[in-house]
């Protein structure tokens, strides 16, 4: 490197100390007020007589909250600190003269944002470590996990860091460089919410949540950073990251070779860009609208609504930012055009021309259904049996399997559109075929017209044992039975001798088996008290005592107890 190259690095880089240097204060200061300052505040506050040391399980336990919002904001404050000269004119037509490559001025600004990072993780660390071997305390927590948080959270921020070094690449100002990588930060998981939202309102038994798996949120990075408390990153995680930062910078300095200098204080540096993001924002904002007002009013007039009233609003926003004046109203024929390609895409998905909402599986090639509310439990079929009560059942009995499949031809047949307020519940029916494919689907049905097909399925002996704990073939010997009264909660009949609770269980399944099913659903019945039964592993779950619970009153008052839970 020549001596001129080498004077304008060093001059920039303290120019940066200058300018930005506070930042690294700002962000040594967030970690030991995060970190450092409860360790030394539990010390300070310990109790040997109480034994009050914190149950810190790892580092992320002690401020997890505000652990997040510092390694979410402070890379992205970083980033724009580094590159705010490319975002202001004067300054980038100085620098841009100076005698130094592009690439070697990005990266050297780089790395001093990288150090704005680093210096505090690495001090914070060491404190911490510091405070934990200085002051004499049977900690939760040591070296390895402090070494864990420092490792983990400096690759968070890495990524964060060069994604925001991307974005600053490609917009011409320091607000918006700030702006649009928060929102990109959580654009992937965003999206894909709003696009399967608005898919369920076009198709007809579409099942959005069956999609939105709880994976979905371990594409946001802060989100990803607040679960480090319980999933710690694998090292392929960490090598994925590392490898996603090292392709950002790339891409960064290969941006930046071709960024024109007079993009400076413009919204986006490259010109074939601003078509983009405009479009790209109507589109955003049409999802949004109709995600409000389909999921508010479920009409297709409000739906159809809030698509061109959220469009065209978002659409004038970003004609906005790109002119930098409100006065865009003139640029209608854009929106007029994006408009049109978007009625035909929905009416084109409305119409179903592969028929997605007509397939029903033929009888013969279905093992078994899964009848429910929760698509979840369909995908995760571990997490059925958990419960007293258990509404998500696998059914697997030719009865059950033809009567699941009539319910859910009917409901393809009639398409029911309940109002808002209407007795309505939800119901998912899925299919596990012979040959290992599934079908699911998810409607909202109003109860009363499509009664009988619940009693059909939800009567079913097969489906009440799987309903009920109680009927299952096992579950914990009950070793106390408490009968307590319905508005004051006080224990009325108290049951201990098993003889007891033998013949009392025996008089309770009875009832179970024969309750109706629109009590199942919600309808309830009269309550007279609450059963509680004390299983003998200590876990213990509650069952009305209502108006159909004829052989239980009949054991009661054979027991000489019906008069006990009468009394107020």
């Amino acid at each position: 490197m020549s001596a001129k190259r080498l004077s304008a690095n060093r001059a920039m880089w303290t120019q940066n100390v200058r300018q930005i240097g506070w930042i690294v204060i700002i962000h040594l200061l967030l970690w030991l007020a995060a970190i450092v300052l409860p360790i030394g505040l539990s010390y300070s506050q310990y109790d040997p007589k109480v034994g009050n040391v914190p149950q810190w399980k790892n580092v992320y336990y002690i401020s997890n909250g505000f652990e997040t919002l510092i390694a979410w904001l402070v890379p992205i404050l970083a980033a724009a600190g580094v590159l705010r000269y490319m975002h202001e004119k004067r300054s980038a037509d100085f620098i841009h003269s100076l005698p130094i490559r592009r690439t070697e001025l990005l990266v050297g600004q780089v790395l001093f944002g990288w150090m704005l990072l680093i210096v505090p993780l690495a001090v914070t660390a060491l404190a911490a470590i510091g405070c934990l071997y200085g002051l004499d305390l049977r900690w939760p927590i040591g070296a390895a996990d402090v070494g864990r948080w420092f490792g983990e959270t400096l690759v968070m921020e890495t990524v964060i860091f060069a994604f925001s070094i991307v974005i600053g690449v490609l917009v011409g100002q320091s607000v918006l460089h700030i702006v649009l990588t928060n929102i990109f930060l959580v654009f992937p998981a965003g999206i894909m919410v709003l696009m399967f939202s608005n898919l369920s309102l076009l198709l007809y038994g579409f099942p959005d949540m069956y999609y939105l798996s709880s994976e979905l949120e371990q594409w946001v990075m802060p989100i990803r950073y607040a679960m480090l408390t319980d999933q710690a990153m694998s090292a392929g995680e960490i090598g994925m990251l590392l490898l996603l930062s090292l392709l950002f910078f790339s891409l960064s300095i290969w941006l930046y070779e071709r960024r024109p200098t007079e993009a400076a204080g413009q919204a986006l540096a490259f010109s074939v860009l601003r078509p983009l993001f405009v479009y790209g924002v109507a589109f955003c904002s049409w999802l949004v609208g109709g995600f409000y007002f389909g999921n508010v009013e479920s009409k297709w007039n409000w739906t159809i609504f809030g698509y061109i009233s959220f469009s065209l609003i978002g659409y004038a926003i970003a004609q906005m930012v790109i002119a930098k004046t409100w006065r865009v109203f003139h640029r209608w024929k854009g929106y007029i055009a994006f408009a049109g390609a978007m009625g035909v895409i929905c009416l084109l998905v409305h119409f179903d021309p592969l028929g997605y909402e007509q397939r029903v599986p033929a009888l013969a090639d279905i093992k078994q259904v899964y009848f429910g509310q929760s698509a979840m439990n369909f995908a995760h079929p571990e997490m059925i049996g958990r419960s007293f009560e258990e509404v998500d059942q696998f059914l697997r009995s030719q009865e059950n399997i033809k009567a699941v499949r009539a319910f859910h031809e009917q409901l393809v047949h009639d398409q029911p559109s309940p109002p808002r307020f209407a007795n309505i519940r939800t119901v998912v029916i899925g299919y596990v075929l012979k040959d290992g494919t599934r079908l699911l689907r998810r409607y909202v049905v109003p109860i009363e017209p499509y009664m009988p097909y619940f009693q059909r399925i939800m009567g079913s002996n097969e489906y009440k044992q799987q309903y009920y704990l109680l009927l299952r073939p096992s579950y914990s010997p009950i070793r106390q039975v408490t009968i307590r009264n319905v508005e004051t909660g006080r224990p009325v009949v108290v049951l201990a001798d098993p003889k007891e609770i033998e013949s009392f269980v025996q008089a309770l399944k009875q009832d179970l088996w024969n309750e109706p099913v629109e009590d199942i659903i919600g309808g309830g019945s009269t309550w007279q008290g609450n059963i509680e039964l004390l299983q003998s592993d200590g876990d213990s779950f509650t069952v009305p005592l209502s108006s159909h619970s004829t052989h239980v009153r009949e054991w009661l008052q054979q027991q000489h107890h019906w008069e006990q839970i009468q009394k107020r």
